[in-house]
């Protein structure tokens, strides 16, 4: 969809660092998807988001949306890094900085920026460096630079499978890659992913497992106390030990969390 579009495939990795690539992710603020939207920004852009359909999960409809907003962040400021700083602060805030003389002689200040997007442009410059420097090692060149999706139509999915020897596919690979069940509200015009032929030869379809499943907090220390206040020194695994919490359910929980700092809430039970 980004080459389609003409904008950078660097962009590519946003998802990973928002939401890492699970469009049921969903943050304490109530961003949610593989691209993180909160309920406004969703809803100014047009996707839906109420409590019986909330697009944000949507893969093909939020990445349709994020790619529109990006476009729009770029046109208005006329720079990536700034847009990306956009997508992660905002754009008010972003121009109120320009003002301040967040770019001077054509580079950014980043010092004018807050520490969670100085650290969320210099992931995305470190995540792009590490997959053009490493894509021909055997880790990533073990996999083809073929499509392993495609889209087709919700009501055509059956036929898709068994044309293509899909039939035993586990419905949670189907659901990790759209984000809702395609099993379910058939639509005439609905757009799906469906996995292609190099999907079947490089991953499983039958035991692969993915679950969204609320995170199991009965063994924790106080699971009524939704959240918590990080203290000094405190770590994403020492506060995952401190509710006897495995370190994958606390990330997933705080999406968008990488460093602990003081005074910060983390979300420590459903």
């Amino acid at each position: 969809m980004l080459n389609q579009e003409n904008i950078p495939i660097d962009l590519a990795v946003i998802p990973l660092m928002e939401s890492g690539n699970n469009p049921q992710a969903k943050s304490p603020k109530d961003a949610l998807g593989l691209w993180q939207f909160i309920p406004p920004t969703a809803r100014e852009w047009g996707l839906i988001n109420n409590i019986d359909n909330d697009e944000r999960r949507n893969v093909i409809k939020s990445t349709k949306t994020a790619i529109k907003y990006l476009k729009y962040l770029h046109n208005e400021l006329n720079d990536w890094n700034l847009a990306l700083a956009a997508y992660n602060w905002g754009i008010g805030n972003v121009k109120k900085s320009l003002k301040k003389g967040l770019v001077r002689n054509k580079k950014i200040n980043i010092d004018l920026l807050p520490k969670e997007t100085r650290r969320y442009l210099l992931a995305f410059h470190h995540l792009n460096r590490l997959i053009k420097t490493n894509y021909k090692r055997q880790i990533l060149d073990k996999f083809p630079n073929k499509n392993y999706l495609e889209i087709i139509k919700q009501k055509d999915l059956r036929n898709y499978l068994v044309a293509n020897n899909l039939a035993n596919i586990s419905p949670d690979v189907l659901l990790h890659i759209n984000g809702f069940d395609v099993n379910s509200d058939i639509e005439v015009n609905k757009s799906i992913l469906v996995p292609t032929k190099v999907f079947k030869e490089f991953f499983s379809l039958s035991d692969t497992q993915f679950t969204y499943k609320n995170i199991n907090t009965k063994n924790s220390v106080n699971c009524n106390k939704k959240f918590y206040k990080a203290r000094q020194h405190d770590t994403l695994i020492k506060v995952a030990k401190k509710f006897n919490l495995k370190l994958d359910s606390i990330r997933e929980m705080n999406p968008r969390i990488r460093f602990v700092r003081p005074g910060m809430s983390l979300q420590v039970c459903r």
